[in-house]
């Protein structure tokens, strides 16, 4: 009698937890598919080419972060006038570093939710990646060096 009451109870949780998950899945599938996505035309307009890059580092209004890994910037050098933070801790560093941690580590500004900020990468599709994520954080003029680190090296050659 013991063990199919345990059988029973064991049955009724396992029932419970499914209802939890599913309704948990079911509700976070609602919210996600109200929140607003980027159209084509939207990331497009968000994109720069290797003359808009050119004139960007020649504006100290304008943050440009290199995304790519310690090594790659070991190997080839960061993009003249960028900052480097790897892909995976820009979001991170933008919202917990303060001003002043921020100045002292990167000697730039801490950019501001409007501040024009410039993505690259080795080809523009982490840097991409990573534009999306802090458009998402309030960074309303994020953009994306599309080529990145490939484009830039072969434009200098010419």
């Amino acid at each position: 009698m013991f063990h199919s009451e345990n059988k029973f109870l064991l049955g009724i949780y396992q029932m419970c937890y499914f209802l939890v998950l599913t309704s948990h899945f079911s509700t976070s599938t609602l919210v996600n598919t109200n929140s607003k996505t980027m159209s084509e035309d939207d990331k497009k307009s968000l994109n720069v080419d290797y003359n808009e890059l050119l004139k960007a580092q020649n504006d100290s209004s304008v943050l440009i972060i290199d995304v790519r890994e310690k090594e790659e910037i070991d190997e080839t050098g960061k993009l003249p006038g960028s900052i480097h933070i790897p892909m995976g801790d820009v979001a991170n560093t933008l919202l917990s570093l303060s001003d002043k941690d921020f100045k002292e580590k990167f000697n730039r500004e801490k950019p501001l939710k409007d501040t024009k900020i410039i993505l690259s990468c080795r080809s523009g599709k982490r840097s991409g990646m990573v534009q999306e994520e802090i458009l998402k954080l309030g960074y309303e003029n994020a953009y994306n060096y599309v080529g990145g680190w490939l484009d830039w090296e072969s434009n200098q050659k010419v």
